[in-house]
């Protein structure tokens, strides 16, 4: 079984297209398009088209990825509106490019503790509209784990899973170096969200705040990942989200190495 492997398009990259075309020429097989980038904001339908067209000929299968600093779960009802706005808009993107998946990230918690709830409401309500959106151009919606330092929502197994299972049809984006600035090990993550994970984001970090280093230059032990990947015989894609381009390209070998020694 080969790992199929692609990374997410860097801030530096003035167009998309040139990530696309780095990606092509070096044999990856995904490549995630990020509209968290402000040169990515505004994508005309000539890009759009350009992006499918040279993706598809070239086998390069597509995933988007929204900002991850949308404010999704602040409950205030004009500002869920324009999240719910934009999430489509991602949808459509990704309809126009040949995508079947679209990456959703959860938030903060900005209310006090005991108003928390509103949080976690407001998060699961967008979750639920853009769900339903998606189902109707066959795009997958798939939610990604947050790092633990701050007020994120979902940097913990037990949460994010609860919120997982509040919406039907929901996927995963299981993104280990975030879990590695947590208590909890990315196995266990596998291990239990194994039939709702599409893909998986790959980096490494100290193991307190989040770094995205390069693989094996933080504290994350890739080998009992690889290993839990064999058994339930998940072979990605696996997105580094690793910067810039050398890093990329290392990181690929050291990870494609593990893979062949696990």
């Amino acid at each position: 079984m080969k790992p199929e492997i692609g990374f997410v398009g860097l801030l530096s990259t003035k167009q998309i297209i040139d990530d696309i075309r780095f990606a092509i020429d070096n044999g990856f097989q995904w490549y995630e398009l990020a509209l968290d980038w402000p040169q990515n904001y505004e994508i005309s339908e000539q890009q759009l088209s350009e992006i499918r067209e040279t993706s598809s000929q070239n086998r390069l299968n597509l995933v988007i990825h929204t900002a991850y600093y949308l404010p999704i779960a602040v409950p205030i009802p004009e500002i869920q509106n324009a999240v719910v706005a934009n999430l489509k808009t991602a949808i459509n993107i990704a309809t126009k490019v040949g995508s079947d998946r679209v990456t959703v990230h959860p938030g903060l918690q900005q209310l006090p503790a005991s108003a928390a709830s509103a949080s976690i409401d407001a998060l699961i309500n967008n979750l639920h509209k853009a769900v339903d959106f998606g189902a109707k151009y066959g795009v997958h919606i798939c939610l990604e784990n947050f790092p633990k330092p701050g007020a994120s929502l979902c940097a913990n197994l037990m949460t994010y899973s609860q919120i997982l299972n509040e919406i039907p049809n929901i996927s995963a984006t299981l993104d280990v170096g975030h879990v590695n600035t947590t208590n909890e090990s990315p196995v266990e993550y596998l291990s239990t969200l194994k039939n709702v994970i599409l893909d998986m984001h790959i980096h490494d970090n100290n193991g307190k705040t989040d770094e995205h280093k390069c693989l094996c230059e933080g504290t994350l032990d890739f080998y009992p990942l690889v290993k839990k990947c064999k058994e339930i015989s998940f072979n990605g894609p696996f997105m580094l989200e690793i910067f810039p381009y050398e890093g990329i390209l290392r990181g690929r070998d050291i990870f494609m190495k593990i893979w062949k020694d696990g």
